[in-house]
């Protein structure tokens, strides 16, 4: 053979392997976080001991005390495996077991629990300082301090005069969203392919297990009677994160969103209604909410059409939040550029399609489809007159990637967050007896602003389908990994107040 041919093939050979290296295709792989026993353990890791103590770096689950949560860490190889039972991972193959385990102990010792679960997207992992972990001890914290606050000020009847803390547990949801790269690389976004590749595996793998065990303790500890469920469950994904939890959760969405369909009862009937409300509380979540989230509307349309013509076969008597919820930003260049560019080559080899739609809906996401999208949310420059005080956050640019909030005393921090909540809760009765007025349920084109000025209309679709798929702006989301604004959250947070306590 010609030396010069066989010299020239190692260097090709040489050159693709360092192209995977740097994509993060040939790298070896492990954990970020090795389960640890807890119990007696006073190592305090909330959201600036977890930053600031070294001992709290590779740890699972993070206790913080005050305000008092518990973080789980569940991480995925590139095959969606959990890592082995081998002596150098650390029994970080427990990590699922003991998440789950932790949930169950509490409600088989009478606690009530809201378990909120966060995947990230591209770019992230479950690293101690990456943002995405950063902002969800953040997440944590808030839900701590307002879900007490929300315990002593709910009197709602269906709440059932009673006022009790649920326990704060989150899970996040780690796997290799930049490869072997660190965020700030240039060449993480040549990645886009093996990433995207890596969270299909991911959501057809063992992250299954973690959502089919989450429902199981659903189906355990909530009752059939809508007014106390033991367990609340609020699930988040974000960017290729949104396609594993979707990807995940989307079976069982369709068999919710199916189950009134065949039943032979009519749409008004008590006995349809009541079915309802028992699978809802038995379902994985009680919200679903994707942000950005970065996968091809084909996946999407059977849930889109099946939720809209699910109203012809149940009428809820009152209004519900959404099950599911897709918000998409036009300003997210990611999902509104080179998702679509990215797509464009992945379909090369699947034309024709059948039908416009299809080829739209093949290379782009659920959120830039017109057809598909039934409201349209912004933040109005000023508050209702009802929340008249509501202060925002400080807010700087951190980078290219999005806001974070500012540096911010904690009592100061404490004291918004109470006063803000509390207007929230008054205005969420003033949301309720406009759908009185209604009927019980929004008419057609309804609107209404929420506490933080975002503002949400109805534009296209059943007023009364469970599924929303919302196109937002950069008055509440300004980029691709834009998550952590107040307004925002206070549009999220007063959604989840509407569900019984």
């Amino acid at each position: 053979m010609d030396t010069r041919v066989s010299g020239r093939r190692k260097l090709a050979h040489g050159c693709v392997c360092v192209l995977l290296l740097m994509l993060g295709a040939c790298s070896a792989t492990k954990p970020h976080k090795y389960p640890v026993d807890s119990a007696g353990d006073d190592i305090e890791c909330g959201v600036v001991a977890a930053i600031a103590d070294d001992r709290c770096h590779a740890r699972t689950p993070e206790v913080s005390q005050r305000p008092a949560y518990t973080l789980h860490f569940v991480e995925f190889d590139d095959q969606g495996w959990l890592y082995p039972d081998v002596p150098e991972m650390r029994k970080a193959h427990e990590q699922l077991g003991r998440a789950i385990d932790d949930v169950r102990r509490r409600l088989d010792a009478g606690e009530r629990v809201l378990l909120l679960v966060f995947v990230h997207g591209w770019k992230h992992s479950a690293a101690f300082d990456d943002r995405d972990v950063t902002r969800f001890r953040q997440m944590l914290a808030d839900a701590a301090e307002l879900d007490s606050l929300q315990a002593r000020v709910d009197t709602d009847p269906d709440a059932g005069g009673r006022a009790v803390e649920r326990s704060i547990v989150g899970i996040y949801v780690g796997w290799r969203g930049a490869g072997s790269l660190s965020p700030d690389n240039p060449l993480v976004n040549l990645s886009f392919w093996s990433r995207k590749n890596a969270a299909l595996h991911v959501s057809a793998g063992a992250s299954r297990e973690l959502f089919a065990r989450i429902r199981s303790l659903r189906e355990r500890f909530n009752t059939d009677d809508g007014v106390d469920p033991r367990l609340r469950t609020v699930v988040i994904g974000h960017s290729f994160g949104g396609w594993i939890a979707f990807s995940a959760l989307s079976p069982s969405i369709l068999e919710l969103l199916s189950s009134p369909v065949d039943t032979g009862l009519a749409p008004e009937a008590e006995q349809a209604r009541t079915a309802w409300r028992r699978e809802r509380l038995r379902h994985t979540a009680d919200i679903v909410i994707l942000v950005n989230p970065a996968f091809e509307a084909t996946r999407y349309q059977p849930v889109h059409y099946l939720a809209q013509t699910l109203p012809k076969h149940l009428e809820l008597a009152r209004h519900e939040p959404p099950l599911l919820l897709l918000i998409t930003s036009t300003a997210d260049r990611a999902t509104r550029i080179a998702f679509p560019a990215g797509r464009f080559v992945n379909t090369l080899f699947q034309r024709p399609f059948v039908s416009d739609e299809q080829e739209a809906a093949a290379e782009r996401t659920p959120g830039f489809i017109e057809g598909y999208r039934t409201h349209r949310l912004t933040r109005l420059p000023a508050q209702p007159g009802a929340c008249a005080g509501w202060q925002d956050s400080p807010q700087e640019m951190a980078d290219g990637e999005g806001y974070v909030p500012t540096p911010e005393n904690e009592a100061d921090r404490r004291a918004r967050l109470r006063a803000n909540a509390q207007l929230e809760h008054e205005h969420t009765r003033r949301w309720r007896a406009y759908l009185t007025e209604h009927g019980g349920v929004p008419p057609y084109g309804w609107d209404w602003q929420f506490c933080g000025g975002a503002s949400i209309r109805h534009e296209q679709g059943n007023p009364r389908a469970p599924v929303w798929n919302v196109v937002t702006d950069a008055s509440l989301i300004r980029s691709h990994s834009d998550l952590m604004r107040e307004p925002l959250h206070a549009f999220l947070r007063q959604l989840y107040l509407e569900l019984p306590r």
